[in-house]
């Protein structure tokens, strides 16, 4: 990291395997021999195993995939939304078939699952930016424009947010002012920041529903050194955009939820593991994360709270959804194939480079967040016996107001 308001930590030199394989794969569009021993020689490895982590993942490519890489959705709601004309007029304007790449080598087409984009399909990735609402005559169109020389940043769609209902006394969407949970968890100290989130009953939105309070006192209590905070940003599950939603709306409570939770197990250093089908997303996190350096809310002295160093970086998957479960993503963050552990040790005692880390999705560090700033008291007063706070919706599909809901 480079300036002075950032900390350092020296990680492991295979960590760094995914980033120099996106900036190998970019150079050329896809991963040569050459890069291939390039890596291996850089780390010492078999030159299979980097073979092996480039096949497991979705987004590397060993063949050239055209100037413009066209990925399709062709998930469920795709489907239903008129995938298969899509599809066809793709095929006819690129001039060639999906799998493939034309006799130009302009454009290569490609199927993929959910892009995170299901309340506005059918949808596409060129380039990994983002197209939404596509139809014969869309498509069409962006086809003629790229033929005519357009950068696809320039003629890409901004995702709408479809925010379709907030609860009363909104845990997620209501306005949030950067450092004010955090100053709060400071008066609390790391065992109140425990009792809050224990008295609140969160448990983890990434699908597992565990408590969140016992594993961050799991953590907190680990005597091993350094500790690691990951947000899991690979949003993966069909028809799932919930996530999505929250980065670009309310990056600051997801980045100040993995602080407070730095504060209260000891950590100094975070990860936000950010899925490849939101490349379009990470200038957004990366101004975010600035913004808070710039404030003094990351780096040295976080928030002015002496010797509370923390700092953020953004690492991006390649297409795994398997890298969802927290194990599998550990790996990944290694330079690994996103294969899951063995679990003889849980990730709160041996995690990131066999050390102890949390791992919460963006949902439950936006909800930590919101908990600390409004207190847990007000927090309770939202839900239903036995399920206190507000939960946030993915509606798409036949509908007739696809978005986000956020219920008590």
């Amino acid at each position: 990291m480079a300036d002075n308001a950032t900390i350092e930590f020296s990680e492991s030199k295979r960590s760094g395997m995914l980033d120099r394989l996106w900036k190998l794969q970019n150079t050329v569009g896809y991963v040569t021999d050459e890069a291939i021993k390039q890596i291996a020689d850089e780390y010492n490895i078999a030159t299979i195993e980097v073979e092996g982590v480039v096949s497991f993942y979705h987004f590397f490519h060993r063949r050239p995939t055209g100037k413009y890489t066209i990925y399709l959705n062709n998930g469920i709601i795709a489907d239903i939304k008129g995938f298969n004309r899509i599809k066809e007029t793709f095929e006819r304007e690129a001039g060639t078939s999906f799998g493939s790449i034309d006799r130009t080598g302009t454009f290569g087409l490609f199927l993929t699952p959910c892009i995170g984009l299901s309340d506005q399909e059918p949808s596409a990735l060129i380039n990994f930016y983002p197209f939404t609402n596509l139809n014969a005559i869309k498509v069409k169109d962006i086809i003629s424009k790229l033929k005519n020389g357009a950068d696809p940043a320039s003629i890409c769609d901004t995702p709408a947010d479809n925010i379709r209902h907030t609860a009363h006394g909104s845990v997620f969407f209501k306005k949030f002012v950067p450092g004010s949970a955090l100053a709060k968890a400071e008066k609390l100290g790391p065992e109140g920041v425990i009792s809050e989130i224990k008295r609140s009953e969160l448990a983890g939105r990434g699908g597992a529903y565990y408590p969140t309070w016992k594993k961050w006192e799991a953590a907190r209590v680990q005597p091993a050194s350094p500790k690691f905070v990951i947000c899991n940003a690979d949003e993966g599950e069909p028809g799932t955009f919930k996530d999505r939603v929250l980065m670009n709306t309310q990056a600051a409570s997801m980045i100040e939820g993995m602080i407070i939770c730095g504060y209260t197990i000891g950590a100094a250093y975070g990860i936000i593991y950010l899925r490849g089908e939101y490349w379009w997303l990470k200038h957004k996190l990366d101004e975010a994360v600035q913004e808070y350096r710039d404030a003094g809310l990351l780096g040295k002295n976080c928030g002015q709270i002496k010797g509370f160093d923390f700092d953020i970086r953004i690492q991006m998957g390649a297409g795994s959804y398997v890298c969802g479960e927290e194990t599998a993503l550990l790996q990944s963050l290694e330079g690994k194939r996103g294969e899951p552990r063995t679990k003889w040790f849980y990730p709160v005692e041996r995690g990131y480079l066999q050390q102890p880390t949390v791992i919460n999705n963006v949902e439950t560090f936006c909800a930590a967040a919101g908990i600390i700033e409004m207190g847990s008291a007000e927090y309770l007063q939202l839900g239903i016996p036995g399920s206190p706070g507000t939960k946030l919706i993915s509606v798409s599909g036949d509908c007739r107001l696809p978005g986000i809901y956020e219920i008590e």
